[in-house]
């Protein structure tokens, strides 16, 4: 790891930190099949590389590191210790066979200012991602301004390297659930954005430039919607109908309500919540929400509740959790299936414009 000028940084638990760090992680646990396309791989400075031929059309490729200075892993380090991480961990699932890109350079004697530029040049060209560069351009200025001061403010990562828990892609998701101007009714859902965090960035980044923003309508209120989606997942894992639901396919320790997966922060609400609700789960209820949204108000420029979201998630969670339960149980015990079809999405929004409906709160 000498020649990688970014080092992966890791708690006390020996566990890698940062957001970015733990969605390699995440991928690897819950998605294996799909890493080699979600990943950019791993870099290796090497003086020689050699292919032979092996028995039974096997190949043997043989690298060689002479100089530790100038040679080695480039980049990808926090992909590579993510790997090892999970290899090691024992509740790791039973089948396991992600792939990684693996890029090899031989450099054979070249000068080392060559291989630091390189070093460098590779990690900014790689590593700087879309969120880093909004964030120096002040794309996120209102959301930080919105949030100062309140509960949970400083977990928000808005770029690769912050220490914050909770990614600022994650918290325009959270947002791009509840857009009505995008998704209006219960005709149109936001299954499509699931597992799109460069669409819904690239999403915000233009409406946030027009004159009727929907995203400028809800910041304001964003502290309400993060407060909102802790209190989903808190209600939520405590149901029975989820509780004992598979969240990976370790061999222990692998269901919602699993010990190693109690008593986890609610950043932004406050307390803990005593599960962990896959993200393919959680966004059919919250998406459920955009029936909660004031129309008359969102017409005059404003984001306004029809009710209270903590009274309406109190009446509506058990129905809801049975919505999801039952696309779960139907889509093979995979949770972010669940999150990419349409049906949880509207089975839950159907339920609390039901409830709202019930409450006469409804307007024409």
């Amino acid at each position: 790891m000498s020649v990688n000028p970014r080092i992966p940084r890791f708690s006390k638990k020996d566990e890698l930190t940062g957001s970015v760090a733990r969605a390699i992680v995440t991928t690897l646990m819950e998605e294996p099949e799909k890493f080699v396309i979600k990943n950019q791989g791993i870099y290796l400075l090497t003086e020689k590389a050699s292919h032979s031929k092996g028995s039974g059309g096997e190949g043997i490729l043989t690298l060689r590191f002479s100089d530790p200075q100038k040679h080695g892993l480039v980049n990808g380090g926090h992909t590579f210790q993510a790997i090892r991480q999970v290899a090691e961990d024992q509740e790791r699932p039973e089948q396991w066979n992600p792939y990684v890109r693996l890029h090899i350079f031989e450099m054979g004697s070249a000068d080392s200012s060559v291989i630091t530029e390189m070093a460098e040049g590779l990690n900014r060209s790689l590593q700087v991602d879309n969120p880093s560069l909004e964030n120096l351009r002040g794309t996120f200025d209102e959301i930080r301004k919105s949030l100062e001061g309140k509960c949970g403010y400083e977990e928000i990562a808005y770029r690769q390297g912050d220490s914050g828990n909770v990614d600022i892609q994650q918290v325009l998701m959270y947002m791009s659930l509840l857009n009505i101007k995008k998704f209006p009714d219960r005709k149109i859902h936001p299954h499509t954005i699931f597992s799109q965090p460069k669409v819904v960035l690239n999403n915000f980044i233009e409406d946030i430039k027009s004159e009727d923003s929907a995203f400028k309508r809800m910041i304001p209120h964003l502290h309400e919607i993060l407060v909102l989606t802790d209190l989903i997942q808190r209600f939520a894992v405590e149901q029975q109908i989820l509780g004992r639901l598979k969240v990976s396919n370790g061999k222990k320790q692998n269901r919602i309500r699993s010990e190693k997966n109690k008593n986890r922060q609610a950043y932004f609400a406050g307390g803990a919540i005593e599960g962990r609700l896959p993200a393919g789960l959680l966004y059919p209820m919250l998406a459920a929400f955009r029936s909660n949204i004031s129309p008359k108000s969102w017409s005059e420029g404003k984001f306004e509740w029809l009710t209270k979201p903590e009274d309406l998630l109190k009446a509506t969670i058990e129905e809801m959790a049975q919505i999801v339960r039952q696309e779960y149980d139907d889509n093979k015990s995979k949770p972010a299936e669940v999150g990419r079809k349409e049906a949880a999405y509207r089975g839950c929004y159907g339920v609390l414009f039901v409830e709202l409906a019930q409450r006469n709160l409804l307007v024409n």
